[in-house]
């Protein structure tokens, strides 16, 4: 009788055991499927920072185009601005020229 009742003793601490392992299994499947979303998580959050990354890098471009084309446009408006006051200038010498020729023709 005795060795009927340690086979039922180990019977059952087998079955509790068993009974351990599959839940131990199923925590470990649990915990694998959590890392794997964890590392999709990630490599979303990786694909998000680059396209930041990227929109940054555009902006930054886009700002230096525009600040070159604001250099640009007041270079180009320096150098008419100095055309004109060339013109203007060349006006005034002309004018006073013409003054002077008609003092002369007037004599």
């Amino acid at each position: 009788m005795d060795i009927s009742a340690d086979n039922s003793r180990l019977k059952k601490e087998n079955d509790l055991l068993q009974h351990e392992l599959e839940n131990c299994r199923k925590m470990i499947l649990g915990f694998e499927k959590v890392l794997k979303l964890t590392e999709k998580e990630i490599l979303n959050a990786e694909e998000i920072i680059k396209m930041y990354e990227n929109i940054v890098e555009f902006a930054r471009n886009e700002l230096i185009l525009a600040t070159e084309t604001v250099k640009a446009q007041e270079s180009a408006s320096y150098l008419s601005r100095q055309e004109l006051m060339n013109a203007l200038s060349r006006i005034r010498e002309l004018e006073e020229q013409n003054r002077k020729y008609r003092v002369l023709k007037g004599k």
